[in-house]
């Protein structure tokens, strides 16, 4: 009867603890705000901050080109990026809707549901390291996660020291690109992300041209010739892009004139925050480490 006794009482503890635990984290997500963004560079940077949104824009998508920080399961996906699904927004009652400029003409559709807060990252046209780390400050004051955006500024930090520290010195200026077709490129210059993230790693970039405000030139391959860099090419490749750049001619002279071993990395989300400048730094770092036991 002891014995009977002892283990209701075990299993009524059982019950109260399990209810206790369901209630806080009831409360925690509770107490977190229920916002969300179609922005992809804003999305990566709330869930960096530890704030998962209720909704994003082109789930599918953001995982093939932002990947990190992941979108966890709760996240609902709204549709497009341009073309939000109204009504799923609407069921996921968020408290508060961040857009990016360029997306302003769907505000007056979601002030109906939240109210909308504007923030911008590329509008200026001037993107550095301090764009970058103000951005994150301004997410976090809007979220109220002050503290966690300092602390994730100097963890950035020292991930990037850390992987500097992986490369030799001495390395040729990367020459960034990404394939719009096999006859033309997008150039990342000096205002990049990718631009910001090399250099943050002890590496420097080859591209000196005029670029637009995303830190971008769209050029033929022909400007490409005769520039002494290493070539990093950003995936995707056009559709059977690989074979038909193996068998051009001129493309090979542009690989042999740069005087470097060509270097391809996975998709980085090129007009993203300081998530996707780190993750653009971890893949060049590695493919430098890989470099060296060839």
């Amino acid at each position: 009867m002891s014995s009977t006794n002892t283990r209701l009482k075990h299993f009524s503890f059982a019950l109260s603890l399990s209810a206790l635990l369901v209630s806080s984290f009831q409360a925690l997500a509770d107490a977190s705000p229920r916002v969300m963004s179609v922005d992809w560079t804003q999305t990566e940077t709330m869930l960096a901050l530890g704030v998962v949104p209720v909704g994003v824009a082109q789930g599918q998508d953001y995982d093939a080109w932002v990947k990190s920080p992941p979108l966890p399961p709760q996240t609902k996906d709204v549709g497009l990026r341009t073309q939000p699904n109204i009504e799923r927004i609407y069921e996921l009652r968020p408290d508060r809707i961040f857009i990016a400029p360029y997306f302003s003409s769907m505000k007056h559709r979601l002030v109906d549901i939240a109210p909308v807060t504007t923030i911008d990252l590329y509008e200026s046209g001037i993107t550095d390291w301090s764009v970058l780390t103000s951005f994150t400050r301004r997410f976090g004051e809007e979220l109220g996660r002050e503290a966690e955006a300092e602390a994730l500024i100097q963890q950035y930090e020292k991930r990037f020291s850390l992987l500097k520290q992986r490369i030799n010195k001495d390395q040729p200026p990367l020459l960034m690109i990404q394939f719009m077709d096999t006859k033309h490129v997008r150039v990342f210059g000096q205002n990049s992300l990718y631009s910001q993230a090399i250099e943050k790693i002890g590496l420097s970039n080859a591209w000196n041209e005029k670029t637009n405000s995303w830190g971008f030139s769209l050029v033929g391959i022909d400007k490409l010739a005769g520039i002494k860099a290493q070539i990093v090419i950003v995936e995707p490749l056009p559709y059977g892009g690989a074979e038909q750049l193996s068998q051009d001619p001129f493309w090979q002279y542009v690989v042999q004139q740069s005087g470097e071993k060509v270097m391809q990395v996975a998709p980085v989300w090129s007009f993203g925050s300081m998530p996707s400048a780190l993750r653009f730094a971890e893949l060049v770092t590695a493919s430098k480490v890989e470099e060296l036991t060839q």
